[in-house]
Protein backbone atom coordinates (compact mmCIF):
# COMPACT_ATOMS: atom_id res chain seq x y z
CA UNK A 1 0.00 0.00 0.00
CA UNK A 2 1.07 3.65 -1.13
CA UNK A 3 2.50 5.22 2.17
CA UNK A 4 0.22 7.80 1.48
CA UNK A 5 -3.22 6.06 1.64
CA UNK A 6 -2.12 5.11 5.03
CA UNK A 7 -3.43 8.62 6.71
CA UNK A 8 -6.42 8.34 5.08
CA UNK A 9 -7.16 4.70 6.23
CA UNK A 10 -6.36 5.89 9.45
CA UNK A 11 -8.56 8.73 9.14
CA UNK A 12 -11.87 6.51 8.03
CA UNK A 13 -11.00 3.77 10.99
CA UNK A 14 -10.96 6.85 12.99
CA UNK A 15 -14.00 8.51 11.82
CA UNK A 16 -16.13 5.17 12.30
CA UNK A 17 -15.10 4.79 15.43
CA UNK A 18 -16.33 8.00 16.29
CA UNK A 19 -19.50 7.19 14.95
CA UNK A 20 -19.61 3.76 16.58
CA UNK A 21 -19.05 5.89 19.98
CA UNK A 22 -21.31 8.82 19.52
CA UNK A 23 -24.53 6.47 18.55
CA UNK A 24 -23.54 4.25 21.90
CA UNK A 25 -23.72 7.36 23.87
CA UNK A 26 -26.76 8.10 22.30
CA UNK A 27 -28.14 5.17 23.07
CA UNK A 28 -27.29 4.81 26.35
CA UNK A 29 -28.86 8.95 26.80
CA UNK A 30 -32.41 8.15 24.94
CA UNK A 31 -32.42 4.99 27.70
CA UNK A 32 -31.58 7.04 30.81
CA UNK A 33 -34.05 9.89 29.51
CA UNK A 34 -37.01 6.70 29.02
CA UNK A 35 -35.88 5.45 32.60
CA UNK A 36 -36.21 8.99 34.01
CA UNK A 37 -39.82 10.09 32.53
CA UNK A 38 -41.07 6.54 32.87
CA UNK A 39 -42.86 5.56 36.18
CA UNK A 40 -43.44 9.12 36.67
CA UNK A 41 -46.99 9.27 39.07
CA UNK A 42 -48.43 12.76 39.40
CA UNK A 43 -49.32 13.38 42.41
CA UNK A 44 -52.88 15.44 42.51
CA UNK A 45 -54.89 17.19 44.99
CA UNK A 46 -57.85 19.27 45.26
CA UNK A 47 -55.53 23.04 44.93
CA UNK A 48 -53.46 21.51 41.97
CA UNK A 49 -56.43 18.43 40.12
CA UNK A 50 -58.16 21.06 37.73
CA UNK A 51 -54.41 22.81 37.03
CA UNK A 52 -52.55 19.47 35.94
CA UNK A 53 -55.49 17.55 34.12
CA UNK A 54 -57.73 20.49 32.81
CA UNK A 55 -60.49 18.08 33.09
CA UNK A 56 -63.06 20.86 31.91
CA UNK A 57 -60.82 22.75 30.03
CA UNK A 58 -60.20 20.89 27.07
CA UNK A 59 -57.62 17.81 28.51
CA UNK A 60 -54.60 19.54 26.52
CA UNK A 61 -52.32 17.31 28.49
CA UNK A 62 -53.24 14.10 27.42
CA UNK A 63 -55.59 11.24 29.04
CA UNK A 64 -55.67 10.51 32.95
CA UNK A 65 -55.60 7.04 34.59
CA UNK A 66 -56.71 8.53 38.07
CA UNK A 67 -56.01 5.82 41.02
CA UNK A 68 -58.21 7.28 43.83
CA UNK A 69 -57.11 5.84 47.09
CA UNK A 70 -56.90 5.98 51.00
CA UNK A 71 -53.20 5.58 53.12
CA UNK A 72 -54.19 2.74 55.38
CA UNK A 73 -56.61 1.06 52.55
CA UNK A 74 -54.72 -2.71 52.17
CA UNK A 75 -56.50 -2.88 48.75
CA UNK A 76 -55.38 -0.23 47.46
CA UNK A 77 -51.37 -0.95 49.10
CA UNK A 78 -51.84 -4.18 46.72
CA UNK A 79 -52.82 -2.15 43.69
CA UNK A 80 -49.90 -0.03 43.72
CA UNK A 81 -47.58 -2.38 42.42
CA UNK A 82 -49.55 -3.11 39.43
CA UNK A 83 -50.10 0.58 39.01
CA UNK A 84 -46.37 1.61 38.96
CA UNK A 85 -46.13 -0.85 36.32
CA UNK A 86 -48.64 1.17 34.18
CA UNK A 87 -46.80 4.13 34.60
CA UNK A 88 -43.59 2.68 33.43
CA UNK A 89 -45.09 0.77 30.32
CA UNK A 90 -43.72 2.67 26.81
CA UNK A 91 -47.19 1.70 25.08
CA UNK A 92 -49.38 4.19 27.24
CA UNK A 93 -46.61 6.51 27.37
CA UNK A 94 -46.77 6.84 23.67
CA UNK A 95 -50.88 7.08 23.40
CA UNK A 96 -50.41 10.05 26.21
CA UNK A 97 -51.91 8.48 29.14
CA UNK A 98 -50.95 10.07 32.24
CA UNK A 99 -51.00 8.75 35.19
CA UNK A 100 -52.26 10.34 38.58
CA UNK A 101 -53.19 9.45 42.64
CA UNK A 102 -55.81 11.14 44.58
CA UNK A 103 -55.86 10.81 48.56
CA UNK A 104 -59.60 10.91 49.25
CA UNK A 105 -58.45 11.87 52.35
CA UNK A 106 -56.94 14.82 51.55
CA UNK A 107 -58.75 16.07 48.74
CA UNK A 108 -62.33 15.54 49.65
CA UNK A 109 -64.02 18.05 46.92
CA UNK A 110 -62.03 15.98 44.53
CA UNK A 111 -63.82 12.43 45.91
CA UNK A 112 -66.94 14.45 45.90
CA UNK A 113 -66.52 15.80 42.12
CA UNK A 114 -66.42 12.18 41.20
CA UNK A 115 -68.66 10.63 43.25
CA UNK A 116 -65.80 8.25 45.04
CA UNK A 117 -67.75 6.03 46.81
CA UNK A 118 -65.54 3.05 47.48
CA UNK A 119 -61.53 2.75 46.89
CA UNK A 120 -59.39 2.21 45.34
CA UNK A 121 -61.57 3.61 42.24
CA UNK A 122 -59.57 3.79 38.80
CA UNK A 123 -61.35 5.97 36.55
CA UNK A 124 -60.38 7.19 33.11
CA UNK A 125 -60.27 10.62 31.33
CA UNK A 126 -60.25 10.59 27.62
CA UNK A 127 -61.39 12.70 24.89
CA UNK A 128 -63.75 15.07 27.57
CA UNK A 129 -65.30 11.73 28.50
CA UNK A 130 -65.16 9.79 32.04
CA UNK A 131 -64.80 6.29 31.96
CA UNK A 132 -65.00 3.99 35.41
CA UNK A 133 -63.32 0.89 35.68
CA UNK A 134 -64.59 -2.14 37.63
CA UNK A 135 -62.48 -4.86 35.78
CA UNK A 136 -59.99 -6.73 37.73
CA UNK A 137 -56.76 -5.09 39.65
CA UNK A 138 -53.80 -6.18 37.88
CA UNK A 139 -51.63 -4.65 35.00
CA UNK A 140 -52.63 -6.25 32.18
CA UNK A 141 -56.45 -6.25 32.68
CA UNK A 142 -56.59 -2.43 33.11
CA UNK A 143 -53.42 -1.30 30.44
CA UNK A 144 -56.26 -3.47 28.01
CA UNK A 145 -59.80 -1.32 29.18
CA UNK A 146 -57.00 1.72 28.48
CA UNK A 147 -55.99 0.47 25.22
CA UNK A 148 -59.88 -0.32 24.19
CA UNK A 149 -61.10 3.37 25.07
CA UNK A 150 -58.86 4.44 23.00
CA UNK A 151 -59.15 2.39 19.98
CA UNK A 152 -62.88 2.05 19.82
CA UNK A 153 -64.03 5.25 21.06
CA UNK A 154 -66.97 6.74 19.02
CA UNK A 155 -67.98 10.22 17.79
CA UNK A 156 -71.04 11.49 16.79
CA UNK A 157 -74.44 10.18 18.41
CA UNK A 158 -72.93 7.22 20.29
CA UNK A 159 -69.67 9.64 21.60
CA UNK A 160 -68.31 7.84 24.59
CA UNK A 161 -70.11 4.31 24.18
CA UNK A 162 -67.04 1.63 24.89
CA UNK A 163 -68.57 -2.12 24.39
CA UNK A 164 -71.41 -1.27 27.16
CA UNK A 165 -69.61 1.06 28.96
CA UNK A 166 -70.76 4.51 28.41
CA UNK A 167 -68.47 7.41 28.91
CA UNK A 168 -69.96 10.13 31.54
CA UNK A 169 -69.58 14.12 31.24
CA UNK A 170 -66.30 14.84 33.16
CA UNK A 171 -68.33 17.03 35.90
CA UNK A 172 -66.77 20.65 36.48
CA UNK A 173 -65.44 22.01 39.82
CA UNK A 174 -68.01 22.02 41.76
CA UNK A 175 -69.05 25.00 43.92
CA UNK A 176 -69.35 25.23 47.98
CA UNK A 177 -73.02 24.39 47.32
CA UNK A 178 -72.49 21.77 45.46
CA UNK A 179 -69.75 20.07 47.17
CA UNK A 180 -72.42 19.63 50.05
CA UNK A 181 -75.24 18.59 48.27
CA UNK A 182 -72.92 16.36 46.57
CA UNK A 183 -71.50 15.21 49.60
CA UNK A 184 -74.64 14.64 51.33
CA UNK A 185 -75.97 12.62 48.67
CA UNK A 186 -72.84 10.34 49.47
CA UNK A 187 -74.09 10.05 52.69
CA UNK A 188 -77.18 9.10 51.89
CA UNK A 189 -76.07 6.61 49.64
CA UNK A 190 -73.76 5.21 52.23
CA UNK A 191 -76.49 4.72 54.77
CA UNK A 192 -78.93 3.37 51.94
CA UNK A 193 -76.06 0.63 51.21
CA UNK A 194 -75.87 0.08 55.04
CA UNK A 195 -79.86 -0.09 55.70
CA UNK A 196 -79.54 -2.91 52.66
CA UNK A 197 -76.81 -4.87 54.22
CA UNK A 198 -74.63 -4.36 51.29
CA UNK A 199 -71.44 -2.58 53.80
CA UNK A 200 -71.91 -5.49 56.11
CA UNK A 201 -70.19 -4.65 59.87
CA UNK A 202 -68.87 -1.62 58.91
CA UNK A 203 -72.24 -0.88 57.35
CA UNK A 204 -74.39 -1.62 60.39
CA UNK A 205 -71.68 0.05 62.51
CA UNK A 206 -72.42 3.07 60.64
CA UNK A 207 -76.33 3.08 61.20
CA UNK A 208 -75.86 2.29 64.73
CA UNK A 209 -73.58 5.71 65.03
CA UNK A 210 -76.02 8.05 63.16
CA UNK A 211 -78.63 6.20 65.06
CA UNK A 212 -76.69 7.44 68.67
CA UNK A 213 -76.62 10.77 67.07
CA UNK A 214 -80.04 11.69 66.24
CA UNK A 215 -80.85 10.59 69.71
CA UNK A 216 -78.63 12.88 70.94
CA UNK A 217 -79.39 15.61 68.82
CA UNK A 218 -83.23 15.25 69.80
CA UNK A 219 -82.57 14.99 73.60
CA UNK A 220 -80.69 17.99 72.99
CA UNK A 221 -83.36 19.77 70.88
CA UNK A 222 -86.05 18.40 73.22
CA UNK A 223 -83.88 19.94 76.53
CA UNK A 224 -83.37 23.57 75.37
CA UNK A 225 -85.92 23.79 72.92
CA UNK A 226 -89.28 22.08 74.08
CA UNK A 227 -91.42 23.96 76.60
CA UNK A 228 -91.10 22.47 80.07
CA UNK A 229 -94.21 21.67 81.35
CA UNK A 230 -95.75 24.32 84.49
CA UNK A 231 -96.53 22.35 87.46
CA UNK A 232 -100.07 22.75 88.73
CA UNK A 233 -99.82 24.57 92.46
CA UNK A 234 -102.77 24.26 94.60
Amino acid sequence: IHPSIHPLINSMISRKNRLLISSFVLTILVTLFKNSIGGEIVSLNDATFEHQTQASTGMTTGSWLLFFKATRCPHCQKLEPEYELLSRDEELMEQGVVLGTINIMESPKTANRFMIRGFPTLIYLHKKKLYRYSGKRDYQSIKEFIQSVGSNYKGGGQEGTLEGIIGEDIPPPPSQLESWVKMAKAVGMELYDAALGKSGIAGYAILALVGMLMAIFVGIFAMFFMPAKKVKTS
